[in-house]
């Protein structure tokens, strides 16, 4: 035993990283017997738990894209199993890291990676004017409250052990009135990279968040993060874990703009007016099979996507053709796409209108405005409306006196559909 606590107290000194890899896409959900589907229901649950701790938002659920995927769970589950908790059947499962991942770039969310700073929290109750640090060890349903709700939201918490070293470090008194020098000192212990201060009266909680390791807070000060929630102990707790979290998340998470894997060509005819666009399109995006679609062209009476899938095209296909406007034609090709990488002469450019000569008419995909370099060139459904003639899109673009090259991307094949009435 003395070895173990020795090796515990080296890895404590010695200076390592503190970062911590939170487990993301493991959930573990009760069953509920009354529930109409309860492994479904179940099902469902933990993948919104997931999604929560992936993105660091609460209200991931109510995205349209997240809705669609979340009737088809299973598909994204790479193992489940069943158990017991408190006399109650559960469902465990484990989600596919990647797959969520696609699903959260599809749905336009951030992704909050799962290595992540390590908080050590200082906590401190008050009850009859007496006031107290709340340990590992200590049986505190606050404390408790707190790292419930902290692993929910994947937020990693470390309370101090309350051994000899931490009881006589550190006072009452020095937590209550936020001295940061025996905070300091006295969180140097913990491999941590953030210290939290939290002080619990029964009107609710205070809290300050010192963002740094805990010997930067003397070296190298920065201004803290406070905050403070009001309520019982049960929701102070959830209140206080959420505005920690958010705070990490809004600092830490990425949105990934990137393609989905899964997407496809496909081209509509016979469009007769804006009408019909805004129907089709309206049309396409409550396929539970789509997760957005981008306009690539529009030019007479046809309209291009590249739509982003969640299912295989096959169902693709077949929600399609339910559409009753719409009836699959033979299989066409799309005109070459090209990567509009090219000088910048002038602050507009006209693109594909036919009024210049041929060397100078490029045609720009409008889910490509990311990549012309100096340009601003957009275009959404609100804008772009179905006509006898091809529509102009301009490019706003700064001067540069970079030579690009232009590079044509080979045709792809698509699928073709007719609106009908």
């Amino acid at each position: 035993m003395r070895y173990i606590a020795l090796l515990l107290m080296g890895l404590l000194a010695s200076p390592s990283y503190a970062l911590t890899q939170v487990d993301i896409f493991s959930a573990e959900v009760a069953i509920n017997a009354e529930d109409k589907q309860p492994e479904q229901v179940a099902r469902n649950t933990g993948m919104e738990q997931v999604l929560i701790r992936a993105t660091g938002q609460t209200d991931v659920a109510s995205n349209e894209t997240i809705q669609k995927a979340m009737r088809k769970s299973s598909q994204y589950m790479s193992q489940m199993s069943f158990g017991e908790s408190n006399d109650q059947s559960t469902l465990r499962m484990r989600f596919n890291g990647a797959q969520i991942r696609s699903l959260l770039t599809q749905a336009q969310l951030p992704y909050w990676p799962d290595t992540r700073s390590n908080i050590l929290v200082w906590l401190v109750e008050e009850q009859n004017y007496d006031k107290n640090i709340v340990w590992e060890h200590s049986n505190s349903q606050l404390a408790s409250g707190l790292q419930a709700n902290a692993k929910e939201r994947g937020l990693p918490l470390t309370l101090p052990v309350g051994d000899f070293d931490d009881i006589t470090g550190i006072a009452t008194s020095d937590l209550w009135g936020s001295f940061v020098s025996p905070i300091s000192k006295a969180s140097q212990r913990y491999p941590v990279d953030a210290v939290l201060v939290i002080r619990a009266q029964s009107s609710g909680l205070r809290w300050t968040l010192y963002d740094q390791k805990p010997n930067q807070l003397t070296s190298s000060p920065k201004s803290p993060v406070t905050g403070s929630v009001s309520g019982n102990s049960a929701t102070a707790s959830k209140k206080l874990v959420d505005q920690i979290s958010n705070y990490y998340a809004g600092k830490s998470a990425v949105t990934v703009a990137s393609e989905s894997s899964e997407s496809i060509l496909t081209q509509f005819i016979s469009l007769n007016n804006a009408q019909d666009f805004f129907q089709l399109e309206s049309a396409l995006k409550r396929l539970n099979s789509v997760a957005s679609l981008d306009i690539l062209k529009i030019q007479n009476n046809e309209v291009t996507f590249r739509i982003h899938l969640l299912s295989t095209q096959q169902e693709f296909e077949q929600e399609v053709e339910s559409i009753r406007q719409v009836a699959k034609v033979e299989e066409s090709y799309i005109e070459p796409e090209v990567s509009p990488e090219f000088e910048t002469q002038d602050n507009t450019m006209s693109v594909g209108d036919g009024s210049q000569p041929a060397s100078e008419d490029v045609e720009v995909s409008a889910n490509e405005t990311q990549i012309i370099k100096g340009s601003n060139l957009s275009a959404s459904s609100e804008t772009a409306t179905p006509n006898n003639n091809a529509t102009d899109v301009e490019v706003d673009a700064e001067p540069s006196e970079e030579v690009l090259e232009i590079q044509v991307v080979p045709a792809k094949p698509s699928l073709v559909y007719q609106w009908v009435r």
